[in-house]
């Protein structure tokens, strides 16, 4: 069983990660069939995002910082439903951004893993 969750930590930090940071080689398109239909944010900005095609076309491909995640978790809340936090620190360079708790909501599909909900939660001063 321990193996199996492994896989799936590996699976959704790497999903995270694309998300977090588009390689230039990655597409809208690709990027867009990792949102449920019933995609939902809050982001650390104090936002509501619910408009994929918007959302994806603010995405920086390429062009976005690089991101360290520290304290990676997936957990599995229900049958084929894993929560996802984890701490995002900016490495320095271009597009640095202060560091944000990060909390999402994984459902396995026929199509794969897509993201219901995400939330970003900037850290308190102080806090790293």
């Amino acid at each position: 069983m321990r193996m199996m969750n492994e896989r799936i930590d590996e699976e959704l930090r790497v999903l995270e990660e694309r998300l977090a940071m588009p390689a230039a080689s990655e597409s809208r398109e690709s990027l867009g069939a990792l949102f449920a239909p019933e995609f939902r944010e809050f982001g650390c900005d104090g936002k509501i995002y619910e408009d994929v095609p918007t959302l994806l076309e603010t995405l920086p491909l390429g062009d976005a910082p690089r991101l360290m995640f520290e304290e990676f978790r997936a957990v599995p809340v229900a049958p084929d439903t894993v929560l996802v936090t984890y701490r995002a620190k900016s490495l320095p360079g271009l597009g640095w951004k202060p560091p944000t708790l990060r909390s999402s909501l994984w459902v396995m599909r026929q199509s794969g893993w897509q993201l219901v909900f995400h939330q970003g939660t900037r850290l308190a001063r102080g806090r790293s």
